[in-house]
């Protein structure tokens, strides 16, 4: 069982960013003190939703800095760069930190990202697979060429190559049964969440990839299977409950984003996104905590004992064992996001860890 940490770099928006970034530092050296196994970074752009525009310029700071956490991508998008760019900054980190980087891709969702980038949305699945192809053979191969539909490669040689071999182990990101069912054809590993969509889409997902896994000859058992929830524990529930609102702002800034959010389209392989996604600027900070355990609404605050009992349902309905937790939520003050790790750490983390063992 891996426990690690999830930062999405989000923010109201009135807070000075290099403080945002800093404070992120502080909380990741104080996370691999606490014994936390990872750190996971994912790429976002022109929102306060999520600031971080390259999570691999980030991930090499966290290799000088930490000996022993790995350091996730969750995820880089790969129509918005060139493949060989990736391929460079993903082994460069792998060698600052000594064969650490977990490469997380993903072809992207958020609607204005597409268009101020001037990507075709409806193209992203195509320019997911081209790139990740010459990802591969960047790490890989010397002097080889590629001509694909987007990108065109020229007898290019890329340096360093990553430390781990033949590469560092590639996570897909993706809520539809398409993406779950070609990841498990080509034996790569899942990320997932209910983040915006509900537990039981999740479950049922999970179960076309772990079918799709062993239909073509990958051990479903062997595989890692990050699962992102956004947490917060403090000493009582009625603390925790007053820190909701804080994803309450996630889900109202998110709601803004996705595909069919009102005037934006939703482009073609798009469908399994929630088809009205206003509904999650209506939620209400009694609607998130009582959902709780019986909506597993992905969010996860409260006491030890609360936070204990939801995490256990999540495990209940879906086999996990690396947690991606998200404990800086919404601009959730820095003092408090401490607490929070020190208080899971303490009374929490100890039962992950045993139910693993049973």
């Amino acid at each position: 069982m891996r426990i690690g940490l999830f930062y999405l770099f989000s923010e109201f928006g009135n807070v000075p960013q290099d403080r945002i970034f800093r404070e992120i530092l502080e909380e990741i050296d104080y996370g691999e003190q606490l014994g936390f196994d990872s750190v996971w970074l994912p790429e976002h752009h022109f929102s306060v939703y999520g600031t971080l525009g390259n999570p691999l310029t980030f991930a090499a700071a966290i290799a000088q800095r930490t000996r022993r956490m790995l350091i996730g991508t969750a995820v880089m998008v790969l129509p918005f760069q060139h493949p060989l760019r990736v391929a460079e900054d993903a082994a460069l980190v792998d060698a600052l930190s000594g064969g650490r980087l977990l490469l997380g891709v993903g072809r992207g969702y958020q609607v204005p990202e597409f268009d101020v980038f001037d990507v075709p949305q409806d193209r992203s699945r195509e320019m997911f697979m081209e790139s990740l192809d010459i990802i591969k053979l960047a790490f890989a191969e010397d002097a080889f060429s590629y001509d694909g539909k987007f990108w065109k490669v020229r007898n290019a040689t890329v340096f360093p190559k990553p430390i781990q071999k033949p590469h560092p182990p590639i996570y897909w990101a993706g809520i539809s049964p398409a993406t779950y069912a070609l990841a498990g054809r080509l034996g790569y590993n899942i990320l997932r969440g209910p983040n915006f969509t509900s537990i039981s889409a999740v479950e049922q997902a999970f179960t076309v990839y772990t079918e799709s896994l062993r239909r073509h000859g990958h051990d479903p058992d062997k595989m890692d299977l990050p699962f992102s929830l956004k947490i917060h524990v403090a000493p009582t529930d009625e603390e925790a409950k007053a820190e909701i609102h804080h994803a309450v702002w996630f889900y109202r800034t998110l709601a803004k984003l996705l595909p069919g959010a009102p005037g934006r389209p939703t482009p073609a392989g798009y469908e399994q996104y929630p088809r009205d996604p206003s509904f999650l600027a209506n939620l209400t900070a009694d609607q998130l905590w009582d959902a709780g355990v019986d909506a597993g609404s992905g969010t996860v605050f409260g006491s030890p004992e609360r936070v204990i009992e939801q995490l256990r349902f999540y495990m209940s309905r879906t086999r996990i064992n690396h947690w991606m937790l998200w404990f800086k939520v919404g601009g959730l003050e820095h003092r408090k996001v401490l607490r929070s790790m020190e208080l899971f750490t303490e009374h929490v983390m100890p039962v992950l860890r045993e139910a693993a063992q049973s």
